[in-house]
């Protein structure tokens, strides 16, 4: 009977151990997806960047909402010179079914591929997708700031526009480094639009989780004119 019970304990520490390693192992785990076939660029290899049309934000699923969970998906991907987004990527993902959820938004994006010297090219990229809630907020960021790994570009306050109109209007964006004076000018060209209140919007930055910073862009909107 005792040779029994440790026969079975032994089993469930072995299973134990293998799931462990898979949990861990979680990280750059490459997705079962179709692949691009010949050269792949960086994005500071290609003379045009890829133009994007509308994204769609990926939502909360049911269980992940139940549980207060936050964090970011983080995927490696290629802009393939075929049109088609390839070779998805998780270099960091969230659990109860939150990655999936994000890949599955992922494979729905549009694109027209990027261009070297006039010929359709593919381009390696890095979408990023953070989940917070209202009020979550991280300490402003250290000076100096000029130079540093932008981590994240968020939008907030907005109720009749959505964040990928908005989007469009700048060209800052996570992976690159922070240009004060860029962000300040696309603030002003978001302001000249005419949606948003001069007086409450504001550019806000934060420290980020991997040494970078967070560019939060909070804008107001105008009340509708009775």
């Amino acid at each position: 009977m005792r040779r029994a019970f440790l026969s079975i304990l032994v089993i469930l520490l072995m299973a134990f151990g293998f799931a462990a390693i898979a949990i861990a192992q979680g990280s750059n785990k490459p997705i079962n997806d179709e692949k691009c076939v010949g050269r792949i660029y960086e994005h500071t290899q290609v003379t045009k960047r890829p133009k994007f049309g509308p994204r769609t934000s990926p939502d909360l699923t049911a269980e992940a909402l139940a549980r207060y969970v936050r964090g970011r998906v983080v995927l490696s991907a290629v802009l393939c010179r075929t049109g088609k987004l390839t070779d998805i990527t998780v270099i960091e993902g969230l659990p109860f079914g939150m990655t999936e959820r994000v890949i599955e938004v992922t494979r729905q994006i549009k694109f027209e591929p990027a261009e070297r010297n006039g010929h359709k090219v593919s381009e390696k990229t890095q979408l990023e997708y953070n989940f917070s809630y209202i009020g979550d907020r991280r300490p402003p960021a250290q000076e100096p700031i000029a130079g540093r790994l932008i981590e994240s570009v968020e939008i907030t306050g907005l109720r009749s526009r959505g964040s990928q109109e908005i989007m469009t209007h700048l060209k800052t964006r996570p992976g690159e480094p922070y240009r004060p004076e860029q962000v300040i000018a696309e603030f002003q060209s978001l302001l000249a639009l005419g949606f948003f209140d001069k007086r409450e919007s504001r550019v806000r930055v934060e420290e980020g989780i991997r040494g970078g910073i967070n560019v939060v862009f909070e804008l107001v909107e105008l009340q509708p004119k009775q």
